[in-house]
Parts: C-alpha cells; structure tokens; sequence
C-alpha cells in the first residue's frame, strides 16, 4: 500500500481521501495529525487510534455488532491524551455523544473518503482498513505514543495490515476503573485533568512493568520494583475515581508486546521469554477495591498483529470492561 505526502491537517472532523481501483489494495493521501510542540510539553502523550464499534468480517461482508457504548468512551477519553476514531464516507458508524465530544476535543473523527464501486469483502476491507490506515502514519510520530486500540477479545484489521509473529501478551485484568456511562463528559475532562499527575504516574508505571516483562523472565518478576509501581499507581487511581463517582467498573487492558522492539535491551533472549511465559504467568494486585481480585497476566503466544507497528514496543492494544461493578 502506498501513501502520497501529505497536504494538509488532519483536524478533529477533517476528510482523508483515499482511491481504490477494481481489486488493488487502499492507497491515497494521510496528512499528519496536530501534536503539541515537545519542547513545550513536559510528558509525552500518549494516544490511540480506536475503531467507532466492534466489527465481525464475514467471507462476503460484515456483521456490526455494536458500536462503542457510551461507558466504552469514557474510559478512552479518561485513560489517553488524545482519542481518534476514524470514519469514512461508505458507511459512517457514528459514537454516542459524538457532536459533545468533538466540540469538548476528547476525541476526533476524521473521515476517509473513498472513490469508486465498492462490493462484498471490498466493503468490508473499507471499513476495517480506515482505522488501519490513520494507525499506519500515526505510529510512526514518535512526537505521540500512538497505539492502535478496539474493544472485545481480539483485533479485526484488512489482511494486508496483519502479521503473524511471537509477542508477549500482558493483561491487566479487572484493574482500570471507569465512570458510569451517565456520568457528564465535561466532569470525566475535569477529573482527568485533577488527577493528571496520578493518571500519569499510572501510565509510566504500566510502560515500566512492560519493560521489566520484556527483560527478566524470572521468578521473582511479581516483587520487581515495576511492579510494585504499578500496583500503587493502580491503588491511588481506584481509591480516587471510588471517591470522585458514585459507579464504576473495572476494565481489562491487553497489549501485544513486540519481541522484537527496541525495548528489549542486549542479552534477552525471545526465545527464553517464549519458553518462560508460554505457559501462562499471573501476578494478584492487592488492596484495590471490588470482589473480584485484579490480575497481571502474561503469556507468550504467536498472534496477528498490525504490521506497521512492527518497529514499535505497543503493537496494540485491546479493552473490554468486566463484569462486575462498583456503586458508592
């Protein structure tokens, strides 16, 4: 697939105009999306790429399931400095709330506009591929943390965005807390921004426990300092949103780390991270609120990734909220 140079800004409700001849792959134009000026910015944001609903391919078309629920945006606009949910021009999946937030910038919504006679799979290949293709440039700014993100059990991407390769899985089950659906957009954007400095601290602590998985397959790993990071940045996050909002539920956040990324430092061996997590390594957080008691957990496997995230540490990342929920 080829991009031509860009031409322009892509703004919260800019189009990307893309061209697609009778049986040749995506192709056409991306311009880079607005990120803040590093020199004036003292932490790097980190940003995701998401997909407007939970989209099941079909040999012939698609299935839309649903699209993301109200909850779903809220932890999106909680836990990340910028959200892009693309759309296009065949068929448009609007978000709830979605004029509030691009007004409010929680989130942005560019449009890919596509050229000529779609049909069966093609269609199907449109839809998921938007998304791919904004992820596709927006990874590579390494001005961002960009990560591409879908909600469920597993990624659905155009066969020619995937590559099957070993990574390391870490999920963070039944940790991240959100705010009910019904809570005001404008109140979930005043905590974010109250709580910065923790939600941040949670955000280095997670990036820290990724490093320390790619790097010491040992048994000792759930006393590691990264961990026990993690594990207080969890615990002040959970005890300030249960004081903050009457209801929450914890969600579940999985990454695909990169085995072959530039976090795996000289002398760590793939093939021993394989062979240490291959069967499965869980790790109990304690002291934070709600039955059901969160979890690390990491296991290695071949998976589909997307493939213009190769050179990245975060291939990408998939959330889905547990069934339990929290009332004050």
């Amino acid at each position: 697939m080829e991009l031509a140079t860009p031409r322009r800004k892509l703004n919260h409700n800019n189009a990307l105009h893309l061209t697609r001849g009778a049986g040749a792959p995506l192709a056409g134009e991306l311009s880079h999306y607005d990120v803040p000026n590093q020199k004036e910015a003292m932490q790097m944001e980190r940003g995701v790429i998401a997909a407007p609903g939970i989209i099941r391919p079909l040999e012939q078309g698609f299935v839309m399931e649903r699209s993301i629920s109200k909850e779903e945006l809220r932890y999106y606009i909680l836990y990340w400095d910028k959200v892009v949910i693309p759309g296009n021009n065949l068929v448009y999946i609007a978000v709830p709330e979605e004029e509030e937030l691009i007004a409010s910038q929680a989130i942005a919504r560019p449009r890919v506009q596509f050229q000529g006679i779609y049909q069966g799979s093609q269609v199907t290949d449109a839809i998921l591929g938007c998304q791919a293709l904004v992820a596709e440039r927006l990874v590579q700014d390494k001005t961002v943390d960009w990560v591409l993100h879908q909600v469920g059990d597993s990624l659905a991407l155009p066969s020619n965005f995937v590559s099957q390769r070993d990574t390391i899985r870490v999920a963070l089950a039944n940790t991240l807390p959100v705010p009910d659906a019904e809570v005001p957009i404008q109140e979930i954007l005043k905590f974010k921004q109250n709580r910065k400095g923790e939600l941040v601290e949670l955000h280095d602590s997670i990036d820290e426990l990724y490093f320390e998985v790619l790097n010491s397959p040992d048994k000792g790993l759930a006393t590691k300092k990264a961990v026990l990071r993690f594990q207080s940045a969890i615990q002040n996050i959970d005890k300030t949103s249960h004081e903050r909002f009457k209801k929450t539920r914890k969600y579940d956040l999985s990454v695909e780390l990169n085995l072959n990324g530039k976090d795996i430092i000289a002398g760590a061996s793939a093939g021993a991270l394989i062979g240490f997590f291959g069967g499965g390594f869980a790790i109990p957080i304690t002291a934070v609120i709600g039955a059901v008691v969160p979890m690390i957990k990491i296991n290695a496997k071949a998976s589909y990734t997307f493939e213009p995230a190769k050179e990245n540490s975060k291939l990408s990342y998939i959330a889905k909220a547990s069934r339990e929920e929290i009332v004050k």
